[in-house]
């Protein structure tokens, strides 16, 4: 049992002033308390000498952490990540020198009484690693160019789109436990799933164990035998068990290991049984799930908490669960961000979220020819892979991010004979993880690269260069492993009152991404699309009516998330998985994130949620052959359902229609085209142009066969740029076990219609809502997410609507609209 050191006081002093502790007393600073885990930003802000909002440098002072430790007998310190160079004392001796957050430090402690324990993380603008061979690139993205050379996350290094805070400190637990070794050491732990069924194997280092131990899980007793090389081994099928899926797919069943011995009876812990394979016929890159085709759509990952690295098990729960909800099932942990915490693999082995995680490398030529640079990485990688053998939700483990990108844009050569990213790590992850595939890099697998038709591609072309919405199709995208990427702008109630008054201003442009010598921003690229959907001069625009322009931005993310990923999940799509780039904006303002930085759920995380169920209805243009409408059950079951498809004119009277009983086997999709289900020639899509339009609109809407329950809707404008009516809308409000819910209904197509209050939050946003259908929406307050209470109100509006409706949100009202 380890015990976390408390009562750290922490003391910045100038750099290189000081070699030792022995000397600090002499300084006269003040010491302050310390959060560990932690970081220094962390610690100085609680002590109000820090201001996230405008950090300044922490890289050239050392900062000292230090506690005071009794120590009963020989002691093991373990400290499990140290960000930056650091030094260690106990009783003013030297105990180690240490420069990767990846790893962890162990150091053995004499019996003692009460010294002083120091770790000092030195001032890192002097205190770079040198390393063999010299960088043949230099990228723009990472600032400074010594950082290739040292152990530590790209966060706060990467001006334009993420804040200067640099991680310094010890941003992992600081522990202290007997200095024994195991009677036990686990070597490996295996799980899988074949035509057989569920299998596991587990070998441990036990010297003095018999051989009368056996491991259990799911009813099934293996029993440990000696192997040649003296370790104990158990393997064989587990009978009981069934498959671990992707929650889109299937149920995440996971199933206690125990391990049994002479000595006692230990937890293995909660293990899953999978099989994973990557398709690559034809180019193509799929993810395959125990035999089961899985298209995977979700988010790379950004940390909760920027400023002290350590979100709560909590806090990384609600984020799994959430990004569940919203239809997503696949999360990537970028290279440019940091190895993650068991309480996230927890969550995901929980609820059913497949895992793509970058090995720590992205973008710098690294130095592969340095011995010592090597045995890190090595060390790194085996300490991620071994602590997360048992975790089902791990699919893919990639060697970094954008490294033979740089390259080959550059017009370099990759080395034939790579020792890193085709050398030592494929051979690590054979090794501890021969369950997880394994990728060299992302994007890869084309000529060049980063081409889009082929492999992992990164595909911002609809996007951030601003490519025409047909260009999603056109690149032929067999797997994005990031896309989007566009300036979204949070809701109203959620943007602060300076920003929407002054949308582009200076202090909201603190807050836009950007990449480094890009002579745009990502605002310039959501204005592109506003100009070009929409038919406005955005610049006109937000100068004479700001908040119809931060609305009509708003849709744009809205719709540019909607077309992208109907037209990916197609059944004749090549796409086969597209990971949004990024999940949560690391400033204030209007950023990549679906979420913003205090993590409330902007208009396009809504937008998504409803294009990613497992149980979908999709609607994509074909031109000159109208629309196409395609059924997706990605469920374990067939699907029974009424299709409709209704072509409205002034978004009210229906022009055409027609219906199609359907049964949807599991996990496959269906198309129809508009012409089959209207049984005649429509020119659904304004092709033609004979004439002025016959309609505005066209609501596709899945139903289920039996019950009538409405399962998904998709609409299509051929002009999206509505006019501004009365569109009969109206919402009332419903009361039942002290949960409230609006029920929102409209006399003609109401167009992204949102609910905008300052206390709640509904559970659905920026919707379509087509005549004769009922959207109920579930209410819950802003601060604690608990139901309504006592008295507020919010205003329900829509894009195409000439007027809002206000909501009284009483708990003794019934029907409340005006």
């Amino acid at each position: 049992m380890r015990t976390d050191l408390p009562g750290w006081e922490l003391l910045e002093t100038p750099g290189g002033r000081f070699d030792a502790p022995d000397a600090l007393p002499q300084f006269g600073g003040d010491w302050i308390a310390a959060q560990v885990p932690g970081t220094v930003a962390q610690a100085l802000t609680q002590a109000g000498l820090f201001d996230p909002a405008a950090p300044r440098s922490l890289m050239g002072c050392d900062v000292w952490y230090r506690s005071r430790v009794a120590v009963g007998c020989s002691s093991e310190l373990v400290c499990d990540s140290l960000a930056g160079v650091v030094d260690v004392w106990f009783d003013n001796k030297h105990l180690a020198s240490h420069n990767s957050m990846f790893v962890p430090l162990t150091c053995f402690l004499p019996a003692s009484e009460a010294a002083w324990l120091h770790i000092c993380f030195r001032a890192m603008d002097t205190h770079w690693p040198r390393r063999e061979g010299r960088a043949r690139w230099r990228p723009r993205m990472i600032q400074p160019s010594q950082l290739r050379a040292i152990r530590q996350t790209a966060l706060g290094h990467m001006p334009g789109w993420c804040p200067p805070i640099v991680p310094i400190g010890p941003v992992g637990r600081v522990s202290l436990g007997p200095a024994q070794s195991a009677s036990w050491r686990l070597l490996e732990l295996t799980t899988g799933f074949d035509d057989a069924g569920a299998f596991v194997r587990v070998r441990l280092d036990h010297p003095d164990a018999d051989e009368s131990g056996w491991i259990a899980c799911a009813g099934t007793q293996l029993p440990l035998v000696r192997r040649a090389d003296g370790s104990l081994e158990a393997h064989g099928p587990v009978p009981g068990a069934r498959a671990w899926m992707p929650h889109s797919h299937g149920e995440p069943r996971r199933y206690e290991l125990d391990l049994h011995l002479a000595q006692g009876t230990a937890s293995l812990g909660l293990v899953g049984f999978r099989r994973i394979d990557i398709n690559r016929v034809d180019g193509g890159f799929g993810f395959v799930v125990n035999g089961i085709p899985v298209f995977c759509r979700g988010v790379c990952w950004t940390p909760p908490d920027l400023l002290s690295l350590n979100p709560s098990s909590q806090t990384c729960r609600e984020l799994v669960f959430a990004i569940t909800a919203a239809g997503m099932n696949m999360i990537r942990v970028s290279g440019t961000m940091l190895y993650e915490q068991a309480a996230f693999f927890d969550a995901c082995d929980e609820a059913g979220v497949l895992v793509w995680h970058d090995v720590m490398l992205a973008n710098f030529d690294y130095p592969s020819g340095d011995a010592d640079f090597m045995h890190q990485i090595e060390g790194e990688v085996v300490h991620f892979l071994s602590r997360t053998r048992r975790h089902p939700c791990l699919a893919l483990l990639c060697g970094g991010s954008e490294v033979r990108q740089q390259a080959e844009m550059l017009g370099l050569q990759w080395p034939p004979d790579d020792r890193l990213f085709e050398g030592l790590l494929p051979t690590l992850c054979a090794r501890l993880r021969p369950d997880v595939p394994y990728l060299p890099n992302t994007p890869w697998g084309g000529a060049p690269v980063f081409s889009t038709g082929q492999g992992v591609t990164h595909y911002y072309g609809v996007g951030a260069y601003m490519r025409p919405l047909d260009d999603a199709r056109r690149a032929g995208v067999r797997f994005a492993s990031e896309c989007m990427a566009l300036a979204h702008i949070p809701g109203e109630a959620e943007l602060a009152p300076s920003l929407a008054a002054q949308p582009l201003g200076a202090q909201w442009k603190r807050g836009t991404p950007r990449d480094a010598g890009a002579s745009w921003d990502f605002d310039d690229v959501r204005d592109h699309y506003l100009a070009t959907l929409y038919g406005v001069e955005p610049a006109r625009l937000r100068r004479e009516d700001p908040a119809r322009y931060l609305d009509l931005g708003r849709a744009v993310s809205c719709d540019l998330a909607e077309s992208l990923f109907s037209e990916w999940r197609r059944p004749g799509s090549s796409c086969r998985g597209a990971l949004i780039w990024q999940l949560r904006d690391l400033f204030e303002g209007a950023g990549w994130g679906l979420l913003d930085q205090q993590g409330q759920s902007k208009p396009v995380w809504h937008a998504l949620g409803r294009v990613l169920q497992a149980v979908q209805v999709l609607l994509t243009d074909e031109g000159l052959d109208g629309l196409a409408v395609h059924v997706i059950n990605e469920g374990s079951q067939p699907l029974h359902a009424e299709l409709s498809l209704e072509a409205l004119r002034d978004g009210e009277r229906v022009v055409v229609s027609g219906r199609q009983s359907l049964v949807v086997p599991a996990a496959s999709a269906q198309s129809f085209s508009s012409t089959a289900l209207f049984g005649r020639f429509f020119d659904v899509t304004y092709a033609y142009r004979f004439g002025p339009p016959a309609h505005d609109v066209t609501v596709a809407v899945l139903r289920d066969a039996a019950s009538g329950e409405l399962l998904s809707s998709a609409c299509h404008l051929h002009q999206r740029q509505l006019d501004q009516v009365d569109l009969g809308l109206a919402a009332r409000l419903e009361w039942a076990d002290g949960n409230a819910s609006l029920v929102v209904s409209t006399r003609r197509f109401a167009q992204y219609v949102h609910f905008t209050s300052a206390t709640h939050r509904p559970s659905d946003d920026w919707f379509h809502l087509p005549p004769g259908i009922e959207k109920r929406l579930r209410l819950t307050h802003r601060n604690s997410g608990i139901p309504v209470q006592g008295p507020a109100g919010g205003r329900l509006g829509a894009l195409n609507s000439s007027a809002s409706v206000w909501i009284k949100l009483d708990a003794t009202a019934t029907d409340s609209s005006s």
